[in-house]
């Protein structure tokens, strides 16, 4: 037997991984593999932990079978496909070696194996450097359908994927972001960056699922996902945030290499990909993660399960807090009590004010509504130490003092197309626009008889406090 796999292998027009079991027959391999093993091995036994069974995995272009064998000997079971008649009459001889493994292999094209597999046939997809010559062979776009039509199938796959910056024939081909070869999937995460023999570029690592997410080693089931925080958010970050929703929990996942918004995802990448959305989103990932760790006594604020940053992606895990947007109960028009909702955003704006923060985004869309009641400021990215609103007029009072209108009136509106008469106190707050009710107009109008430079959050809340009472009363 040993015999006749040296002999395979000597017959091997390369040896590419190295071959199980034989590291007398291994000198020569042109890749390394234990660091890709390394994530491959933390993802399996966290999937079938999740799962509670081993996996079934398909493998590929598996070579000469060593992620194959690996698995199997984890329990999986595993079935790999290489279109090298050699690369399988090698594998084909190690399986006959360890029989106690439950490894299958064949001769087959990567686009005919996609293409035959049924739902639910596969837990994990392995391709692994593979699918860059099929780009170059068939094009992006092609390859980019196919493996959207593979993600409803499986639980998750994990993709090594080639860049277009490596010094081959086939990189011209590649899409300049990977990761939109991908874009069938929900959630697309990149575990590591891995080396070649073939040049100093290093290869992206992703784990991609329509079910699950993968984050610090730990898997969650989401049930929704969306690329926009909120319906009015209308493409603000240009498809560089996902969050998904699921098992009480919220996770957050932040690209920091954002496509411009020209053309389909495969267009969009070959164009500069700009710094503006990068760097936003470094910026509200570092205050949500440092806010959740920190937040101020009685603040209302979830617990953050985990977090972490490599140099393209920023990712969070926090609890969900139970409820409903402010914006959408607007719009539902059912029964909104306006004035307990007031009066606890101005306490969480008046906690805030006292550390020294500030919230830069106060919506309706950022306000929810919980099962009690009660209210709760979220989006805590937008919370720092800098005291202006996000948008024009960039006044966080006057950005509150909206919000009262909108509340009070149950109008919301885009705050970038906000007309100037919205804030002013002559033509808004000095008369009763719109029916705007008491005790609201007195509101507004207590917090003007005050100078600019005096206002504060604390002040606001004395004043409704008082107005409020007084209506009671």
């Amino acid at each position: 037997m040993v015999q006749s796999i040296s002999v395979l292998v000597d017959a091997l027009p390369e040896i590419y991984q190295p071959i199980f079991g034989h590291p007398e027959l291994s000198g020569a391999v042109s890749r390394s593999c234990d660091d890709r093993l390394a994530h491959i091995t933390a993802l399996y036994h966290a999937l079938a932990q999740r799962l509670g069974r081993p996996l079934r995995v398909l493998d590929l272009g598996c070579a000469q079978g060593f992620f194959s064998f690996s698995l199997a000997r984890l329990g999986a079971t595993v079935h790999g496909v290489d279109f090298l008649a050699a690369n399988i009459a090698v594998c084909e001889d190690l399986a006959a070696e360890h029989r106690a493994l439950a490894v299958t292999f064949a001769v087959a094209r990567i686009e005919d194996t996609i293409g035959g597999i049924l739902p639910d046939q596969y837990d994990v997809v392995l391709g692994l450097s593979v699918f860059h010559h099929i780009v170059h062979a068939i094009g992006a776009a092609r390859v980019q359908s196919m493996l959207a039509g593979l993600a409803p199938k499986i639980t998750a796959g994990l993709f090594e994927l080639a860049r277009a910056d490596e010094p081959l024939y086939w990189a011209r081909a590649q899409p300049a972001n990977p990761r939109h070869l991908l874009h069938g999937f929900a959630f697309v995460h990149e575990v590591a960056q891995t080396s070649t023999h073939l040049s100093d570029v290093g290869r992206p690592l992703y784990v991609a699922s329509n079910r699950l997410w993968y984050l610090n080693g730990q898997t969650g089931h989401f049930d929704t996902w969306q690329e926009e925080s909120h319906p009015f958010a209308r493409g603000t970050h240009q498809g560089s945030r996902r969050y998904f929703f699921g098992d009480g929990v919220v996770a957050k996942l932040f690209y920091l290499d954002p496509p411009a918004r020209r053309g389909g995802p495969i267009a969009r990448a070959r164009h500069r990909e700009p710094p503006a959305r990068r760097d936003l989103n470094a910026r509200e990932f570092d205050a949500e993660t440092h806010f959740l760790l920190h937040p101020p006594p009685l603040y209302p604020a979830p617990r953050l399960t985990l977090h972490g940053r490599s140099e393209r992606e920023a990712w969070l895990v926090r609890a969900r807090l139970p409820g409903v947007l402010l914006s959408d109960a607007i719009r539902a028009g059912g029964p909104i009590d306006t004035g307990a909702i007031i009066r606890a955003i101005l306490a969480q704006l008046a906690a805030l004010e006292r550390q020294g923060l500030y919230h830069n985004d106060i919506r309706t869309w950022n306000i929810l509504l919980g099962p009690g009641g009660g209210a709760s400021l979220i989006d805590y990215g937008a919370i720092g130490t800098d005291r202006h609103d996000c948008v024009w007029p960039h006044d966080v009072f006057l950005a509150f003092l909206v919000l009262v209108r909108e509340i009070a009136t149950r109008r919301v509106r885009n705050p970038v197309n906000l007309p100037l008469l919205s804030i002013s106190p002559y033509r808004w707050f000095a008369a009763r626009p719109r029916g705007l009710p008491d005790p609201y107009h007195q509101f507004l109008s207590a917090v003007h008889a005050y100078p600019r430079a005096h206002w504060s959050f604390a002040l606001l809340a004395r004043l409704f406090d008082e107005i409020d009472n007084s209506e009671e009363a």
